[in-house]
Order: C-alpha cells, then sequence, then structure tokens
C-alpha cells in the first residue's frame, strides 16, 4: 500500500490534510511494522516486543501524534518535529484561509513578531511555515492544563490563587505589548499552563490576525470575554485585552461569565447597555481591593480603565497582598456615634477661651524671638568652626588618597620586579638535585632569592594593613580621628620604599650566582629540554592514538543512535516512490514499475530499507509474472464469455502486453480492451480461469495464486489477498514464509 492523502479530523470538517504512512519503525526493537490497513492515529502493539505506539500522519517535516483540540481556524495536533527531535503543539490553519493573499501576508509578518517574544508567561512559538497550501505554526507544547477546565461547571477559584495566575498573565500581555502585539481573544482556553504550574498565553496574535480580516463585517471574538469597543467594530489595543482579562477573573472569580444571554448577540448587547456587576453581590466573600481592580478593568470606556500595564499590576500586586489577609467586615463604630441622634457638642465658655488664649500667645511670641536671636548666634559660629573642619578633612583625605596611590605603584612594582623569582628559586632546586658540582653556587643563590621572596609576602601583609588605614581614612568623621591613619599610610609607604630597594639588590645578586654557573645550566638546561620533547611526542603519539580510538567509537555510537532516523528516512524514500509507481500499477505497467524503483537502490545504505525494496521489487515482478501467465494462455485457447464486466458476456479472444485485451462484439467484430480499463475483480477472474484450465502442476499453480494475492494487495484488496496468500501457503508450504515476507501479518491463518 503506498502513501495517500487523506482526511486527519473528523469527515473533513476542519479542511486538514496529511499524508498517511504506510511503514513505521518499532520504537521499541527496530522493526519494521506494515501499517497501511490501519488508521491514523490507531494505538497498536509490536508483535515481535509488544511495545505500544502510536500510527503516525505525517504533515511535512513533522510525525502528526494526535489530536489535541479544534477551532475556527484549524486542528491543533501533538507533533514531533522530525529534524530537530522535539515534542511540539502544531497548529495547522484550514485551507481556505491559505487562498486569502492578504491575510497570508499579515499573518506570517505578525507570526513572525509573536516568534520573536520569548517569556515565561507566553506559549513560545518556534516556527511558522506551510506544507502545499495549509499554513501552520509550530508552538511549545503545554501539558498542565486549561484555566477553563479549573472552572470547569461553575466552580470558582479562590482568590489569591485566582490573582496569583492573572498576574503571571499580565506579565505575559506586558512583555507582547511592549513587542507591539495585541492577543484579541484573551479568555479562559487561552491561559494554560506548564509542568510547574505557571501560567502561559497561547495565541499571541493569531486572533488579532484573523480578527483584522473581518473588521467591517461579523464581530470575531469570544462573546462573554470581548471589549465594547471591538463590539462595536472600533480600533482596539491593549486596554481591549485588560478588559477581556478582566471578564477572565471575574468569571475565576464568581464562576460566572460577566455577562450573558440566550445568543451571542444577547451577550455583546447587554455588555454594551449595561455596567459589569459588581463582585461582591455575588461573592460577598472576596475583599474589596479585588472588586474594584476588576471594576476598572471592565470599564466601558477604555480611558477608565488601568493606563499601562504596570499601572495594572501594581493595582493587581495590591489586590493580591489584600486577598492575603482576613476579611474585614465590621463598621466604624466612632462613624456611628457620630450619626446617632443624641450626641451633642460639650457646652464651654467661649470667650473666656479666646482672651486666655490670645495672652498666652503673646508671651510665646516674645519668648521665642529671644530664642532665635540667640540660636542664630550660635549657629552662625558652629557653621564657620564646621567649615574649617571640613577643609581640614578634606586635605587630609586628598593626601591620604595621594599616599594610598603610591603604596599601590610600590607594590605593582615590587610584584613586578618579584615575578621572576619564583621561577628562579625553581630552577636554582632542579640545579642543585641534578648537578652535585652546583650546590654552593645554587646555595648562595638560594639565600637571595629567600629574602626576595619573603619581601613579596610582607609587601601582601603590607597592602592589607594599608588598605585598612584607608578605610578607617575614609570612615572618620572628624579631622582628629584623620591624624592616625594618616600617619599609618605614610609609614606603609615609606616601608614599600626600602622593600623595593632590597628587592632589586637580592634578585641582581641572585642571577649573578646563576650566571657564574651559566654553562653548567645550558648544559642541564639542553638535557632537560631533550627529554621533555621526547617525552611530549611519546605522549602526543598516545593522545592522537586515543583520540583516534575515541573518534572511531563516538562515532560509531552516532551512526547506531542516527540509524533508526536513516532507516525511516530511506523507508520513506521507497514509499514515496512506491506511490508514484500506483499510476504504472494501475496500467498494468508492472515492469516499468519495477524500473522505476530499482532508480534508487544506490541511494539505500540501511539493511531494513533494502529489504523493503527488494520486497517491493519481488511484488512487481511477481505481478509481471501473472500477467505474463495471462497473456499466454488467452493466446492459446480464448477465455469464452470471460467479459463481464461490461453486463453481457464476452469472449476474450486475445491479450497484448501494451495494448490489453481483445473482446468479441458478437456479429460487430472485436474491441481492444486498455489494460487500465480492466478491474482488479476481472483479471483476478481470468486468472483463476485459466490457473484451472491451463495444466500448470500444484508447483506452479501455487505461485500464481500467491502472484494474484500480491496483486490484490498491492491494489488495495486486502481481504482477497489474505484468502489467497493463505491458500497458496496451503498448496505449497515453502511459500509461506515468501507470503509473509511480501505480505507482512497478511499470510497467517
Amino acid at each position: 500500500m503506498t502513501e495517500e492523502s487523506f482526511d486527519v479530523t473528523e469527515a473533513g470538517k476542519a479542511g486538514i490534510e496529511a499524508e498517511r504512512v504506510t511503514q513505521i519503525l518499532c520504537a521499541g526493537c527496530g522493526k519494521v511494522l506494515d501499517v497501511s490497513h490501519l488508521p491514523s492515529f490507531t494505538e497498536i502493539k509490536c508483535p515481535a516486543c509488544g511495545m505500544a505506539q502510536i500510527v503516525p500522519a505525517r504533515f511535512g517535516g513533522f510525525w502528526l501524534i494526535g489530536k489535541l483540540g479544534s477551532g475556527g481556524m484549524g486542528v491543533i495536533y501533538h507533533a514531533m518535529d522530525k529534524e530537530l527531535g522535539r515534542h511540539v503543539a502544531l497548529k495547522v490553519m484550514k485551507k481556505e484561509l491559505g487562498a486569502n493573499n492578504e491575510f497570508v501576508q499579515s499573518f506570517k509578518h505578525e507570526a513572525q513578531a509573536a516568534a520573536a517574544l520569548n517569556h515565561p508567561n507566553v506559549v513560545q512559538i518556534y516556527s511558522f511555515g506551510q506544507v502545499e497550501s495549509q499554513f501552520y505554526i509550530a508552538m511549545e507544547l503545554v501539558s498542565g492544563g486549561r484555566l477553563d477546565e479549573m472552572i470547569d461547571n461553575g466552580v470558582a477559584l479562590e482568590e489569591t490563587r485566582a490573582l496569583e495566575i492573572h498576574l503571571q498573565v499580565v506579565a505575559g500581555l506586558r512583555a507582547a505589548s511592549e513587542a507591539g502585539l495585541v492577543h484579541g481573544d484573551i479568555k479562559p482556553a487561552n491561559i494554560l499552563f506548564g509542568l510547574n504550574g505557571e501560567a502561559k498565553v497561547v495565541d499571541f496574535g493569531l486572533a488579532s490576525y484573523i480578527g483584522q480580516q473581518q473588521q467591517g463585517g461579523a464581530v470575531w471574538g469570544t462573546p462573554y470575554y470581548i471589549a465594547p469597543e471591538k463590539a462595536r467594530g472600533k480600533r482596539v489595543d491593549f486596554r481591549s485585552d485588560i478588559y477581556s482579562l478582566g471578564a477572565t477573573l471575574f468569571h475565576v472569580l464568581t464562576g460566572q461569565v460577566p455577562f450573558d444571554g440566550a445568543t451571542s448577540t444577547d451577550v455583546v448587547m447587554a455588555r454594551l447597555n449595561q455596567p459589569a456587576p459588581n463582585l461582591l453581590d455575588i461573592n460577598p466573600d472576596l475583599h474589596p481591593e479585588t472588586a474594584a481592580l476588576v471594576a476598572r478593568m471592565l470599564e466601558v470606556d477604555p480611558s477608565m480603565r488601568h493606563p499601562s500595564y504596570p499601572a495594572l499590576q501594581i493595582n493587581m500586586e495590591a489586590a493580591l497582598e489584600a486577598s492575603r489577609k482576613p476579611l474585614k467586615k465590621s463598621t466604624s463604630s466612632m462613624t456611628a456615634m457620630m450619626n446617632f441622634k443624641g450626641f451633642r457638642e460639650p457646652m464651654f465658655n467661649r470667650k473666656f477661651l479666646v482672651r486666655a488664649g490670645i495672652g498666652l500667645a503673646a508671651v510665646v511670641v516674645l519668648a521665642a524671638i529671644a530664642g532665635v536671636v540667640y540660636a542664630s548666634h550660635r549657629h552662625q559660629l558652629r557653621i564657620k568652626a564646621e567649615a574649617a573642619e571640613r577643609q581640614q578633612m578634606a586635605k587630609a583625605l586628598e593626601q591620604g588618597e595621594a599616599t594610598a596611590a603610591r603604596i599601590n605603584a610600590l607594590a605593582e612594582l615590587i610584584t613586578q620586579l618579584g615575578a621572576p623569582v619564583q621561577p628562579l628559586a625553581d630552577r636554582i632546586n632542579k640545579i642543585a638535585a641534578a648537578n652535585t658540582n652546583l650546590n654552593t653556587a645554587a646555595a648562595r643563590a638560594a639565600l637571595e632569592i629567600d629574602v626576595a621572596l619573603d619581601i613579596l609576602n610582607d609587601t601582601d601583609d603590607t597592602m592589607a594593613m594599608a588598605d585598612v588605614a584607608y578605610q578607617r581614612l575614609q570612615a572618620a568623621k572628624t579631622y582628629a580621628a584623620m591624624h592616625e591613619p594618616s600617619r599609618q599610610l605614610e609609614s606603609y609607604f615609606n616601608i614599600m620604599i626600602e622593600r623595593q630597594n632590597v628587592i632589586k639588590e637580592r634578585k641582581a645578586a641572585a642571577e649573578q650566582v646563576m650566571a657564574d654557573a651559566g654553562k653548567i645550566l645550558a648544559q642541564a638546561a639542553a638535557a632537560a629540554n631533550q627529554a621533555r620533547e621526547a617525552a611530549a611526542q611519546k605522549a602526543a603519539r598516545e593522545k592522537a592514538a586515543k583520540a583516534a580510538q575515541e573518534l572511531a567509537i563516538k562515532q560509531a555510537a552516532e551512526a547506531e543512535r542516527q540509524r533508526p532516523r536513516m532507516i525511516q528516512l530511506e523507508l520513506d524514500m521507497v514509499d514515496r516512490v512506491r506511490g508514484a509507481n500506483s499510476t504504472l500499477i494501475a496500467q498494468r505497467k508492472f515492469n516499468n514499475a519495477a524500473e522505476k524503483i530499482v532508480e534508487i537502490k544506490g541511494n539505500l545504505t540501511q539493511p531494513e530499507a533494502q529489504a523493503y525494496l527488494k520486497n517491493v521489487q519481488d511484488s512487481y515482478a511477481a505481478m509481471a509474472k501473472l500477467k505474463a501467465f495471462i497473456i499466454a494462455a488467452i493466446q492459446k485457447a480464448p477465455y469464452r464469455n470471460g467479459w463481464t464486466t461490461s453486463g453481457t458476456a464476452r469472449d476474450i479472444i486475445k491479450a497484448n502486453d501494451k495494448q490489453g485485451l481483445t473482446i468479441t462484439l458478437g456479429t460487430s467484430g472485436s474491441i481492444a480492451i486498455a489494460w487500465d480499463q480492466v478491474t482488479v475483480g476481472q483479471l483476478v477472474k481470468i486468472a483463476n480461469y485459466y490457473m484451472g484450465t491451463a495444466g500448470l502442476t500444484d508447483e506452479a499453480r501455487a505461485e500464481m495464486i500467491l502472484n494474484t494475492a500480491l496483486f490484490c494487495y498491492e491494489n488495495g484488496v486486502f481481504k482477497t489477498a489474505e484468502t489467497y496468500a493463505i491458500e497458496a501457503g496451503k498448496m505449497n508450504p515453502a511459500l509461506k514464509s515468501e507470503a509473509l515476507r511480501l505480505m507482512p501479518g497478511f499470510a497467517e491463518e
């Protein structure tokens, strides 16, 4: 059975077409399975290892494994990307959408923009393309459920959890808005959950693409959540998504949509003519902050909603924080007291209070004036003193910074001078160990080197202490407190100068001692170099040999890992040629089909694909032999009343390989019937007649019965093929294995 195009949805309602697969490779044991007689998405078990697997369908570069859902745009499948080897959600658009060039260009542009959006709360779009006239989008496969499933049957979510989910959705919407995208159809079904419970928005931009194509016509969108401005056919922006998200949050918190009606039109009209219900009227256990948040999101006028996503996030975070606290429902006791009719203001002698207040105020004013004059004088003196101290502190800090910089410069210079010291010490130790006649010189040089190494170690300690002193200088709040760290910095600077001179002298002395033994040192170094080179060459050879061995193992492992994929690709190659040969099979040009199939033999490297090709070749050869037998038999003896296709029995009097059959027309002569006009049933009938009358041996007759079975199998008449295959095996048991090879699973009784 060859590949054929077929509809993978129920009764073709979605308008999606894919290719049927006739051969698959068992994922468990690698056995080639014939699935040509099974519908796509059927679960089967491998007869060899028992592993269950799904019969896929082929759609371009994807294996379709199962249907996830469908909608107005097309169908979503669980699919496997054959090239990248990853599971994806594949959204295949209806074929009629591909006929709209304006939609295709807009959709392609927006899909590219959505694919560039990478956010943890947005379902990632991997790729966009088309197979023939069907467009598709490959998306991240999210398997943690949907929000609409969580609120099914009117179940409301707990307030805090609902706000946490919608905060994540707002983060995804904000990222999309910053990329210039508007969703256009926010609703519970478009909010999915990852394995860790994180909310993800799906179909970013896809809804708005369709909406753009339908502006001016019917309103597109989910009526329970659609924004009023969209329902009126006006321009939409991110605030329309905020409205839809508010309607979604309303539904999640109450278990019911904010507006309902008998028809979609009734729902939309209710939204245009009525304000949104108060959340607290439906669910009084919610916090007022949450009710106020949703009410603002559901404002009819877009300008009254949140002006931006950051503003919405702040508002929603506040509601979330409030939701985590106990709900307060008490009325203020003070307000109740003030509203009580018997409450009266206490009666006092107001004139007495006024006079006493005036006198007291005069005394206070005079005292305040005197205090201000004294305080001002003290303040001026304090300002001058503080300015002088600040000037002194600034100068001390400037001097400290300069001293610290000089200390750092000296430390860097000492480090540079000491850089060759440790390698020189190592060389001295090696020479002393290998050349006993240099022990005295090595000891003298080692003494000088030890002094230099001590200086390097002391320099690190001095730098650390200088850093502490500098930090104390910076942290000092008074000029007196800066005196001691300043003095310490100057002391450390003098120490560093002395150490610089000493390390120069010691290093020079050590180098001079070693120069005196330069000849012996050079000889020792040359010998050491030769030994190192020999060791390096040996190590390089061993490393190269090991690398070659590891590469060979890696290549073999990679080849073995890729083998199943290569097998499937080569099986697909054979299937494509086999499918292309269907026209030749219908014309009964079996030899021509065999010539076509053999052209790809040189491209096959896997034994399984080569075996499959041989099976197809042998099937074509068997059918060609059956055709030759029929032609020879007719030439020897016409088949009286053998042609029954036309309704009136006619004699078959001649047969020709290219021209077909010749049948009589009674007194009107005869007519030639092309081979492609000879039905499967008619050809089988002719074969049966001559197998019974041509005087064949049992062995030859069994072979022709098997050839007839192969002819039926290749033309899709499986039941008849199975019957003939079993009969051939009974007549000649030696043919049973041949039948099993050429028709897997059909020759068993």
